[in-house]
């Protein structure tokens, strides 16, 4: 790896051989869905380094009660491969098929119940059935298998064209000869509140890394190629040349909050990142965490291997006329614009332009032209 960048998480970067042609007449077929299938392409692309199979139950355990693998190194949520029932023994092959395409091939450690009631309490801090992510576990199967992934294909996810390994990451950062990487997370379009976040992180690194997060989602989020676009215009437009790369990712939120936003850094880690903008209520969701409860849990690792840039919430203050925080604004109330991508969805719902404020003009007239800016 280039001297310039961090080693990968737990020392190199994992790679599976491809399929060629495995049969699965050999082995049992386990058909599985789009969670499953993105953790397998995160797998084998060494987004996931240094993991390169499904969690075995020493790892799923220590994982669960220290955020770490059996061995030490940081991993905050066990990798699943669920079945409803007990159908695989140790030492078996099983073929995982995705949309009617094989797309690996497993090596069987273990079979285990899936204990999911003790998963939830500890990945996502309750139980409740609100819980987006606890609502998700309690739909899997009830036996968790373990297993090293010996070859696995692409998937076939969509906007793959999008997205560059990290391999190929890595090359592009030293190629710009940078020693320091800050990454943004994002599954929105952008606002005036994240381009904030992202030049003051320019003031303290070399480059950024933009990297949206795209995959399934919900009804009335962004679509996907908006998302892209608008980040390919703001980066041309507004960044200086050769400042910052973005490319995309299929990922699946699990809304885990603070264990999340730890899986988070070592992912961008992992693409060649020194350094992770982390703002308010990193991968939460409703009132389940605090809102710097994820900064804390991300900062408490020192031996992570990549460093947190954490902000608080960006306002635009009308005294001021600035982009600031609210821990460095003394302005409250009527003076604050909060950012939102919720605000920006309703705006563009209701034929309602943003202020400039909030959103650049050539960017809003580039999602509110587009014939179909929602997922449906």
């Amino acid at each position: 790896m280039s001297e310039l960048l961090p080693d990968p998480h737990g020392g190199k970067l994992v790679s599976i051989p491809a399929l060629n042609g495995a049969d699965p007449n050999d082995g049992l077929v386990l058909d599985v869905g789009d969670s499953i299938a993105t953790s397998v392409q995160l797998m084998r692309t060494g987004v996931y380094s240094p993991l390169g199979g499904f969690s075995c139950r020493e790892d799923y355990t220590s994982i669960l009660d220290s955020q770490r693998l059996a061995d030490g190194i940081p991993w905050p949520i066990p990798l699943l491969l669920d079945s409803a029932k007990d159908a695989a023994g140790e030492g078996d092959e099983i073929f995982l098929r995705h949309g009617g395409k094989v797309i690996a091939r497993v090596k069987v450690e273990e079979v285990f119940p899936f204990e999911k009631r003790r998963f939830c309490e500890r990945v996502f801090g309750t139980n409740s059935i609100e819980h987006p992510g606890v609502d998700a576990t309690y739909r899997l199967g009830d036996f968790l298998i373990s297993g090293r992934i010996l070859n696995a294909d692409d998937p076939g996810l969509p906007h793959s064209g999008s997205f560059m390994r990290p391999a190929d990451t890595r090359k592009a950062f030293t190629e710009r000869g940078w020693k320091t990487v800050a990454a943004f997370q994002t599954r929105n379009v952008p606002h005036m509140g994240h381009e904030y976040l992202q030049k003051a992180s320019l003031n303290i690194t070399d480059g950024i890394f933009i990297n949206p997060v795209i995959g399934k989602k919900k009804a009335g989020d962004f679509n996907d190629d908006l998302i892209v676009s608008a980040y390919s215009a703001l980066v041309s437009e507004y960044f200086p040349n050769n400042r910052a790369v973005v490319s995309t990712v299929n990922y699946q939120m699990q809304y885990a909050g603070p264990r999340e936003a730890l899986l988070h850094a070592i992912m961008r880690k992992n693409f060649g990142c020194t350094h992770f903008i982390m703002g308010r209520d990193h991968a939460g969701v409703g009132n389940f965490y605090g809102p710097y409860d994820a900064q804390r849990n991300v900062m408490s690792f020192d031996d992570l291997g990549i460093s947190v840039i954490p902000f608080e919430e960006a306002v635009y203050c009308r005294k001021c006329q600035w982009i600031t925080s609210v821990k460095s604004c003394p302005h409250n109330g009527s003076d604050l614009l909060r950012f939102s991508a919720t605000m920006v969805r309703n705006s563009l719902r209701n034929g309602e332009e943003p202020p400039s404020t909030i959103m650049r003009r050539d960017i809003w007239k580039m999602i509110s032209s587009h014939p179909s800016p929602f997922v449906a």
